[in-house]
């Protein structure tokens, strides 16, 4: 609650991220004190004992395994998630997490300020305060296996069992199919309109479009609300309550739009976990997957043909007041979200065919940071040169490069690639679940979109964290593991059209 208003309605004078961040620093400590409490060690091992006790017992009396088979590998499963979580816990000592939560505050309130000044110099400090105190987690967290690398260790913090190894594969193969193909939408002739971009959008109108649209894919306002923040976010507090914000400018609506379907997608996720208990299962599995159902809804949803047959009106009732005029077919409307813009500096403002290489470019630097490849001090200009080469952009300042995201003042170091990752997967659940609901278009024409959500529950949303990693989840849910492919496959296909390039 203390970060959800931080980041909403506190006051941002330093003085008063200062004070939340001894605020945040106390509850720390003591959730840390609790979490690490020797009694929950003794617990842990007894459980452990008993369910060994109890497999024991079937094998001996030749129990059929399938009669309760389900019900074990549950417990099995709650008992690694538990222990697994405590390990982590106990090894990092009250006073590292107390410094880390006040540093979280710290850091966050210089990253604004140095983004407001487009000063890196005064940033960079503490940004090397965020990431050493990232690798000291991270190496008390491998427990001296050193052939885990302090990378591999962080990404497991985001998305378990997606060792930095496989991540430089999936990654490799979608930047070698995506830089010749934007190189080759550049040069074509047939550029989108992009007028039903622009205008003058009262933003109380697009508050209440959002809110109708968000709502009608499936958002329950009831177990959460909408709010307005710098930077768009999803705080999941129980699936009971799940919080989601966006944020609005008056010369455009588009973003706000996406932002609220995007928010919309994390939230669904949440409000629909099994919410049986407060343990660890019940949670999402991971921030790739977190992702994919965000994306799934952004991108495959929100951003397709058959949306706007039923989205558009609602956009001209909304922006078609007081004399202003919006009349835009679903063509239209279609072709001008998906435009992509050549010159964007800003991640979360990228359209989907550039947005993995901003992603790219991040993981690359972060990894490199973490293993001393490369110096903070040298990430400006490291971020410049990886946007002229993978996007051919001149960035003209920091606050349009480096300073643009929060992730590392939060010490979210291994989240980026998440991002990416989430894409993959949503294209892929995308294809199935067309494969699944063939008339799943005309659903979106109609506004109805209850069996769509219906199928992510199921194959997603219900499961928290039962499968050990996203490749299991979606090889237990659709038979196959994570394939870039069909990312790559929906980008090319879905651009090549719309630019008309054969």
């Amino acid at each position: 609650v203390l970060n959800y208003d931080r980041q909403v309605f506190m006051p941002q004078a330093k003085e008063s991220s200062l004070n939340r961040g001894k605020q945040l620093a106390v509850l720390a400590a003591i959730a840390h004190e609790k979490a690490t409490d020797g009694e929950i060690g003794i617990l842990l091992e007894k459980a452990l004992k008993d369910w060994e006790e109890v497999v024991a017992r079937q094998q001996d009396v030749e129990v059929d395994a399938n009669d309760n088979s389900d019900d074990m590998a549950t417990v099995k499963r709650i008992l690694e998630l538990e222990s697994d979580s405590y390990k982590k816990a106990t090894c990092i000592p009250t006073e590292l997490a107390a410094r880390k939560a006040e540093l979280e505050a710290s850091a966050y309130s210089a990253w604004v300020k140095a983004r407001e000044t487009n000063d890196f110099a005064t940033f960079a400090p503490a940004l090397k305060d965020c990431f050493d105190t990232a690798k000291e987690i991270a190496n008390l967290q491998r427990g001296g296996d050193n052939t885990i690398s302090l990378y591999s260790q962080m990404l497991d913090e985001f998305e378990m069992g997606m060792p930095a190894e496989r991540i430089d594969d999936l990654f490799g193969q979608v930047q070698k199919a995506l830089v010749p193909l934007i190189a080759t939408i550049r040069e074509s002739e047939n550029q989108p309109k992009l007028e039903a971009l622009s205008g003058h959008f009262p933003i109380e109108a697009q508050k209440e479009a959002c809110r109708e649209i968000v709502t009608a894919i499936g958002f329950d306002e009831t177990h959460g609300r909408i709010d307005v923040s710098v930077h768009p976010f999803t705080m999941s507090f129980s699936n009971a309550d799940v919080r989601i914000t966006s944020r609005f400018t008056e010369t455009e609506w588009f973003q706000g739009l996406m932002g609220t379907i995007h928010e919309g997608g994390h939230a669904m996720y949440e409000q629909n976990l099994r919410g049986e208990s407060d343990l660890s299962l019940d949670s999402a599995l991971s921030m790739g997957v977190h992702e994919s159902q965000s994306l799934f809804w952004e991108r495959h949803i929100g951003k397709s043909r058959a949306f706007y047959e039923w989205a558009g009106p609602i956009l001209g009732e909304a922006f078609g007041k007081d004399g202003e005029k919006f009349d835009y077919s679903a063509e239209e409307l279609y072709a001008a979200v998906n435009a992509v813009d050549f010159g964007n500096f800003i991640r979360v403002d990228a359209d989907e065919l550039t947005y993995p290489l901003h992603v790219i470019l991040r993981y690359n630097i972060e990894r490199d940071v973490v293993a001393g490849k490369l110096d903070v001090n040298d990430v400006p200009t490291r971020w410049n040169a990886e946007m002229k080469s993978l996007l051919g952009i001149d960035v003209p300042d920091d606050a349009n490069g480096c300073l643009q995201d929060i992730h590392w003042s939060c010490l979210a170091i291994g989240y980026f690639p998440t991002y990416l990752l989430g894409s993959m997967m949503a294209a892929q659940l995308a294809h199935h679940c067309k494969k699944d609901l063939p008339s799943m278009d005309e659903m979106i024409k109609a506004g109805e979109f209850g069996e769509i959500k219906k199928w992510l529950t199921k194959k997603v949303h219900v499961h928290g964290r039962r499968y050990k990693s996203l490749d299991d989840l979606l090889v237990a849910e659709i038979g196959e593991p994570l394939n870039s492919q069909y990312f790559i496959d929906y980008l090319t296909e879905k651009y090549r059209d719309l630019y008309k390039v054969e």
